[in-house]
């Protein structure tokens, strides 16, 4: 998690990215939050902090989710 926070600083301090930071900051400002989940494939399509893995692939491994619907998938897979 302190990863994510250092990179999104640093991002917010270098504007290397405005249209992220935008994003990133309104949906906060929303009741969003950082998530971990396992890395997967980078979507072009989508802005986000990648990393790049020593295959060449870009991969995603945290994302913005509303605060809400982690308590109800919580539930949802706590319930099985």
């Amino acid at each position: 998690m302190n990863k994510i926070l250092l990179t999104a600083a640093l991002l917010s301090i270098g504007g290397c990215n405005a249209a992220y930071n935008e994003a990133v900051n309104k949906q906060l400002a929303d009741g969003y939050r950082w998530v971990e989940i396992p890395c997967r494939p980078a979507n072009p399509a989508v802005p986000a902090i990648t990393i790049d893995a020593t295959n060449g692939r870009k991969l995603v491994c945290n994302v913005l989710r509303k605060q809400g619907a982690l308590k109800k998938s919580f539930k949802a897979i706590s319930s099985h």
